[in-house]
């Protein structure tokens, strides 16, 4: 990937392979999915932290953590104000907040920073080549593993793309001010420059991908070979275990906010 995306750094979950890591993290999805209680998902939030911490997430969710801050507090705010069930707490005009609501609200906002976190993990630890090889493994059309595994390669290109093109401004003499809205009417002039060298890169990567016989029907193959070990059966049963866990907490009436 990127270097944006993706840190070079030997660890546990570096030498994992690509297929595994794909049904862990939906695993990890699927758990997060089954609980709601704000409790039970700091309890899940402990036990992916490790994983945090040895896979170099915590890298990359710091050069992000304005947008994943952003994201939670959102997701926190919307479920308050509009889960209108539960014991009344504040009120003001239309504006309702209740207690199961704002229960609810940190739980689900707890949830998908959890499951960003765990997109985080992954995407720090696996390199493009390897997630294509796990797309592939799991039995995808080898054009839908291209495009799935290109995205995440194209938007750090065209991140940095702006950047430059920004800095190339600045240089001809372009001012962005401190005001917010005055340094957005200031990036109008990006706009162009920004949308044709997305548009070249494109036609570029057309080019490259018809060179090479893209489409062509004839079965690909692969420098990169992995082979599943001891460590990857090992994430994958407790993965299940996981799952196993929480929704024995769902059938027993646990881990969700009872309105």
């Amino acid at each position: 990937m990127s270097e944006f995306l993706f840190i070079e750094r030997e660890s546990f979950f570096r030498r994992l392979h690509p297929s595994g890591k794909i049904i862990s993290l939906v695993l990890v999805f699927v758990a997060a999915l089954l609980l709601d209680d704000p409790c039970y998902m700091l309890g899940l939030w402990l036990i992916v932290l490790p994983a945090g911490y040895f896979s170099a997430g915590f890298r990359l969710l710091a050069r992000l953590w304005f947008l994943f801050s952003a994201i939670c507090l959102a997701s926190f705010m919307l479920w308050a104000v509009f889960t209108r069930a539960g014991n009344p707490l504040f009120a003001l005009g239309p504006l309702r907040l209740t207690e199961q609501g704002v229960l609810f609200a940190a739980g689900s906002a707890l949830r998908l920073g959890l499951m960003l976190f765990c997109g985080l993990i992954f995407i720090a630890s696996t390199p493009i080549e390897n997630l294509f090889y796990g797309l592939t493994g799991l039995g995808l059309p080898f054009p839908v593993s291209f495009a799935l595994s290109l995205s995440f390669r194209l938007v750090p290109i065209f991140s940095q793309s702006a950047s430059t093109i920004l800095q190339a401004q600045r240089a001809r003499g372009l001012i962005t001010s401190a005001n917010p809205v005055r340094k957005f009417q200031s990036y109008f002039p990006l706009f162009v420059p920004v949308f044709l060298s997305a548009l070249r890169k494109v036609d570029q990567l057309s080019v490259a991908l018809e060179a090479r016989g893209f489409g062509s029907g004839i079965k690909r193959t692969s420098w990169i070979q992995f082979r599943f070990s001891r460590r990857d059966w090992l994430l994958l049963v407790f993965c299940l275990l996981l799952d196993a866990g929480c929704i024995w907490l769902r059938f027993h009436g646990l881990g969700t906010v009872k309105f």
